[in-house]
């Protein structure tokens, strides 16, 4: 049975590759994937923090904080490739 399987191209393989790669470190990925990091975090800190403003507060400025690092160590590196 292993026999019949015909395997794929490296061609093709290393074609598929690049483009989930693109994706991945595309600018609106990172933004969806730090904006659900943020809520999940938020969510699970929600019983420390003592109102729903300041859940908000907090969920806002690990946004902004994470956004910041990421524009500042890991854009310019990926805009120069």
């Amino acid at each position: 049975m292993r026999f019949i399987y015909k395997r794929p191209r490296m061609e093709d393989v290393s074609e598929e590759l690049s483009i989930i790669m693109e994706l991945m470190v595309s600018k609106t990925f990172v933004m969806i994937d730090l904006f659900w990091l943020c809520l999940l975090f938020t969510l699970l800190l929600f019983p420390v923090l003592a109102t729903v403003s300041m859940s908000i507060l907090f969920f806002c400025g690990s946004f902004a904080l994470f956004n910041g690092i990421y524009f500042y160590f890991f854009y310019p590196y990926i805009k120069k490739s």
